[in-house]
């Protein structure tokens, strides 16, 4: 008897297909929709606009705002934030918004998730 092993949205692992977050919901759930710390997924995924995100492994490891979500996030992939680099993010998420309400947005963010970096820093110091 064959089975199938899924995983706990239903999809077969190993399948290749596009996880997309579910429109509408909050920033911090966004977490699952499994956009993988790579090139191929960030150019895949990542949009061209601007807004807020997130990178996270177990824990939140950096929340920053940007004109361009995507050339940011390539700009981190390619190490210009040792605190990034050092926590090794698994993943991240994001959320477009108009320039006018990065800050706002940014700030309740920090607030809420309490990301181990802010901005290039380490804000408990590297473990």
């Amino acid at each position: 008897m064959k089975s199938t092993i899924r995983d706990s949205q239903g999809s077969k692992r190993g399948q290749s297909q596009r996880f997309e977050a579910p429109s509408g919901a909050p920033f911090s759930d966004n977490r699952y929709s499994r956009y993988r710390w790579n090139w191929e997924s960030i150019n895949l995924y990542a949009p061209e606009e601007p807004g807020v995100y997130g990178l996270y492994n177990a824990v939140w490891i950096y929340v920053g705002q940007a004109d361009n979500i995507r050339t940011q996030l390539l700009a981190h992939l390619n190490g210009d934030n040792p605190c990034i680099t050092h926590y090794q993010p698994s993943g991240f998420t994001f959320e477009p918004l108009s320039p006018e309400d990065h800050s706002r947005r940014l700030e309740e963010l920090i607030r809420d998730l309490e990301p181990l970096c802010k901005g290039k820093a380490f804000v408990y110091g590297p473990i």
